[in-house]
């Protein structure tokens, strides 16, 4: 079998990780500003918001930043 190019072998993990119930992009981003000034994260509790963060490089990028501009302050 051929080799599958870089990109769709890196979208096939990631499929893997889906769950059945996924959190999106704009539910994310609902509560965004409230999680980038926790210091701590109860893992129980935001499950959801940390594996859309694993699985969504653009919104953990964005988050980042959110992130490290409000501890900025």
């Amino acid at each position: 079998m051929a080799k599958l190019p870089e990109k769709l072998t890196e979208l096939l993990k990631l499929l893997q990780k889906t769950n059945e119930d996924e959190i999106d992009c704009d539910a994310f981003w609902e509560i965004a500003a409230e999680l980038s000034e926790r210091d701590t994260l109860d893992i129980d509790e935001l499950k959801g918001y940390l594996h859309h963060l694993e699985l969504c490089p653009g919104c953990a990028e964005e988050f980042a930043l959110l992130k490290a501009m409000v501890n900025d302050d």
